[in-house]
């Protein structure tokens, strides 16, 4: 985990230094314009902190020894998550390269929203089971942004790099198995771990009762 995490980090910052500067013409997509670049630098940054607290999320001794700090971290994890991926969502929306690029990142994003809201949810709710499990789903997407940097470079390995149409289907390829892999490892983590097994049978589904009495109380 601590690998794992340092890694992370690493790739994070590097990519993220690009912008550092504001400088337009360093931005590695194709852009429409002025506009175009705030809404992915501000995707980027936010996208950013979001990566940076998402992995104290998962050091143990910081939830054992300062849940205080946990919290705090995960308020401000959640307070980038969110506009990131709507952020994430637009920008997929202005790509340049068509829909083999912005398909991908549109359902990411989507997916991304959606499990920050319930990792939110379920944690005000205190229902911290439920809430592990989608935080670690949450954190598969939020790695994202490392993994498709990683089977970016491997793919792209593969071909020559004047071969625009080869780049452009790498690109798409990678996008996709960045958080297509993740997910796929997240959920075999969440089974191996037992995590969902430990979850009260109502919170995976509702009971034949609990149905029953709900049908009652509707006629009633």
């Amino acid at each position: 985990m601590a690998v794992s995490g340092a890694v992370c980090v690493a790739i994070t910052i590097f990519a993220a230094s690009a912008y550092v500067t504001l400088d337009m013409s360093q931005a590695r997509p194709a852009l429409h314009g002025p506009v175009h670049y705030g809404l992915l630098v501000a995707h980027v940054f936010t996208g950013t902190v979001a990566i940076l607290t998402g992995v104290s999320q998962f050091w143990p001794g910081l939830r054992a020894r300062h849940p205080r700090v946990h919290r705090v971290m995960g308020r401000v994890y959640f307070g980038a998550v969110l506009p990131s991926s709507l952020l994430g969502l637009v920008c997929a929306q202005l790509s340049l390269y068509g829909l083999a690029t912005s398909g991908p990142l549109t359902v990411l994003s989507a997916l991304w929203f959606v499990s920050a809201v319930q990792g939110l949810r379920t944690a005000r709710q205190r229902r911290f089971g439920e809430h592990r499990i989608w935080m670690i789903r949450g954190f598969a997407l939020t790695g994202a942004a490392v993994t498709g940097r990683l089977w970016g470079l491997a793919l792209g390995a593969l071909v020559s790099p004047a071969d625009e149409a080869a780049g452009l289907l790498v690109f798409a390829t990678a996008n996709w198995l960045s958080f297509v892999v993740n997910l796929l490892v997240a959920e075999w983590w969440i089974q191996s771990r037992g995590y969902a097994r430990t979850l009260p049978s109502a919170a995976v589904s509702p009971s034949i009762s609990s149905r029953s009495a709900q049908s009652s109380a509707s006629v009633a």
